[in-house]
């Protein structure tokens, strides 16, 4: 039987006046540990039900959100045709902001779904990161790390050769590539499920067809483990060490997958669940792991898990 332990959390923000006309649409951790807030007076339908829009027919408003050493910082960016879905901080002046789709038409142009916007909301530059975005990470010296879902890999929405092809791409702050995943059969990313980017020098994701793997890459070489025992459908994890805390997409239940890794792989030790001070279980809607840092987001309340600070709960 699967050993199960639950942890107390206290919520590091609470979003109040800031969800009035709007919902959460994004939440992850930026480079410095900052969480980032995406937020949204709208939610375009899906196209056939399932796939997002790039380009929206109507304007929406969004609010950044960022939260950091108990500071909020709330930046408007309104009247905006452009269906966003992710949000990351570039450096202390720029924000990213970025659709999960982007449509490649007959006359060779490309719907440009990565804009960028400095501190007071206002559009700075834009540039095209592809079609099939499922993960997005920057990084302190304003790298950008984007992971594929299968259309983006495969191609669709116009896209014959399609930039997201690599499954993982490093880019530049001005959309200029800077390092590309080689898709070895073994370790073949068709969907990037899980992305954490620790650093300006490493990226860890998850990789393979038919089983989990963890890839870890570093000045252009990847270093792959097993993932045994711990969900396939894992969207965010941290890790710290030979340690790996996963979450289950496929599940949604706020039950998290401890793993040791052996050798190369990393096998299941503990599920863990987390209450709030109340005693209520933490069922997040959004998760995202930086380092050893895993973001728990609920509609109102953000709460931090750091594994590097919880080594008991492995005895």
């Amino acid at each position: 039987m699967t050993r199960h332990e639950t942890i107390t959390l206290e919520p590091q923000a609470v979003l109040q006046d800031e969800l009035t006309g709007y919902a959460l649409r994004n939440a992850s951790l930026g480079p410095g540990d900052e969480i980032c807030l995406l937020l949204a007076t709208s939610d375009p339908e899906l196209i056939d039900g399932m796939f997002p829009q790039s380009k929206t027919a109507e304007f929406i408003d969004y609010k950044v959100v960022l939260l950091a050493n108990g500071e909020k910082t709330v930046i408007p960016i309104r009247q905006q045709p452009w269906n966003y879905r992710y949000i990351q901080p570039l450096g202390n002046d720029q924000l990213l902001l970025v659709c999960a789709r982007a449509t490649k038409y007959e006359n060779g142009e490309a719907d440009e779904n990565a804009r960028i916007f400095d501190t007071k909301g206002n559009f700075v530059r834009s540039f095209c990161l592809g079609d099939g975005i499922e993960q997005l990470s920057a990084t302190a010296n304003k790298k950008i790390w984007t992971g594929y879902f299968d259309e983006g890999v495969f191609g669709g929405r116009g896209w014959d050769d399609p930039i997201g092809k690599h499954g993982l791409i490093n880019w530049n702050e001005f959309g200029e590539i800077i390092d590309t995943y080689e898709q070895p059969d073994k370790h073949f990313v068709m969907d990037c499920l899980g992305l954490n980017v620790p650093s300006d020098e490493e990226v860890w994701f998850s990789c393979g067809v038919w089983d989990s793997q963890i890839g870890i890459r570093k000045n252009g070489k990847t270093t792959y483990y097993m993932n045994e025992e711990v969900p396939l459908y894992l969207s965010a994890f941290a890790m710290d060490d030979d340690s790996l805390l996963s979450d289950d997409t496929s599940h949604h239940n706020g039950v998290f997958h401890l793993a040791k890794r052996t050798g190369a792989a990393y096998h299941k030790v503990k599920e863990l669940s987390f209450t709030n001070t109340e005693g209520n279980k933490i069922i997040p809607i959004r998760v995202s792991g930086r380092g050893s840092k895993l973001l728990l987001q609920c509609e109102k309340e953000s709460y931090l898990f750091d594994l590097a600070e919880k080594k008991s709960v492995f005895e």
